[in-house]
């Protein structure tokens, strides 16, 4: 059960105390809001007359983003955790798989410009590289007696090979580490409320790549990242879950509400920001999960697309710049008049 839930939806009225300026900054959603009504744009995001108290629904929605942000933070937490010192090559694991000789580390830590002189500094090694492929592959999954076979394969490419009982105690040893750190890190879990959920976030959990939940992204006018809440700011947004792997990415927004008429447009907005906020990302798929449905509505967006996707906001966004420049919002009156704050709106028509 959900607590502390207002009962009904109520609207407070506020003092006008900000006047209207003609830079401003946009986002999905204020955007959105302002196509469906200029008037009611102007007198809630700008005027701030009146405020928006939560709902039971809207309530809900917020307690299952936290609880799924958390979950996956906490998956990523414990990944970060296992994946500690040896369980993390210190180069890429295709320039040790083949094999490694001390006189190959030395020649990298002089590439890298590290300091020899540094206290603690010594040669990296067949010993070394071995510890360390241990780790990884105990953490991806791989039992005991894998991990033993790759790791003596893998050492009968190093030359000199490591003798046998260095290779076994290597392995005996990284195990051991593996076996603890498991049981200091246990695997995350979600709250009873919220189980029914889990097998589509651990889907979520499984794809390859760095997870960012609850994303922040802004932009400049000149397009250029920058801090959420700079000054600068132009356009912003939070997606709800970014998975960067390499060249491609996967943008994730959580929906509690109804699935029939899914909108788009917010993940095409993500996916523009994504690509400037990850430069090394050329292919973007993102998704609507209907978590209550249990359904994903899908888009695919390409590098290569960019311009044509961002003239797609070039007309909402034309008519909101007249709006501040014009100071003129008008007032768009639809069924949903009835639901709108704005009560000193003339179209404005309390339910019964």
């Amino acid at each position: 059960m959900i607590s502390h839930i207002r009962p009904h939806h109520v609207v407070v009225k506020m003092q006008r105390t900000r006047k209207i300026v003609a830079d401003f900054t946009w986002s999905f959603s204020s955007l959105k809001e302002y196509i469906n009504c200029p008037k009611k744009y102007q007198e809630v995001r700008i005027l701030k007359n009146y405020s928006f108290i939560d709902t039971p629904q809207t309530i809900y929605g917020k307690e299952v983003h936290e609880a799924l942000e958390n979950y996956v933070k906490g998956w990523e937490s414990r990944k970060q955790k296992l994946f500690g010192p040896y369980g993390q090559p210190r180069r890429p694991i295709e320039e040790i798989i083949n094999g490694v000789t001390s006189k190959t580390w030395d020649k990298t830590h002089e590439e890298l410009n590290l300091d020899k002189k540094k206290k603690g500094y010594k040669p990296l090694g067949r010993n070394d590289a071995g510890v360390r492929l241990c780790g990884l592959w105990f953490n991806k999954g791989f039992s005991f007696e894998e991990v033993r076979e790759k790791v003596f394969e893998w050492n009968q490419l190093n030359k000199p090979p490591m003798d046998d009982k260095e290779v076994e105690s290597i392995v005996k040893s990284m195990h051991k580490k593996h076996l603890k750190n498991l049981e200091d890190n246990p695997e995350p879990t979600l709250a009873k409320n919220y189980l029914r959920f889990k097998k589509m976030v651990d889907t979520l959990i499984a794809i390859p790549g760095v997870k960012y939940p609850e994303y922040k992204m802004a932009l400049t006018k000149k397009m250029e990242q920058c801090n959420f809440d700079d000054d600068n700011r132009w356009v912003r947004g939070i997606a709800d879950l970014v998975i960067v792997d390499g060249n491609k990415a996967f943008i994730i927004d959580y929906k509690t509400g109804s699935n029939r008429y899914p909108d788009t447009k917010q993940l095409k907005l993500m996916a523009l920001m994504a690509f400037v906020c990850f430069p090394e990302v050329n292919k973007i798929k993102a998704g609507l999960l209907f978590c209550m449905k249990n359904s994903f509505v899908q888009e695919s967006y390409t590098r290569d697309g960019i311009h044509k996707a961002w003239r797609s906001f070039e007309q909402p966004l034309d008519r909101l710049t007249m709006s501040y420049d014009k100071d003129e919002w008008v007032p768009n009156p639809t069924p949903l008049c009835g639901w709108c704050p704005v009560e000193t709106c003339e179209h404005h028509k309390p339910r019964r």
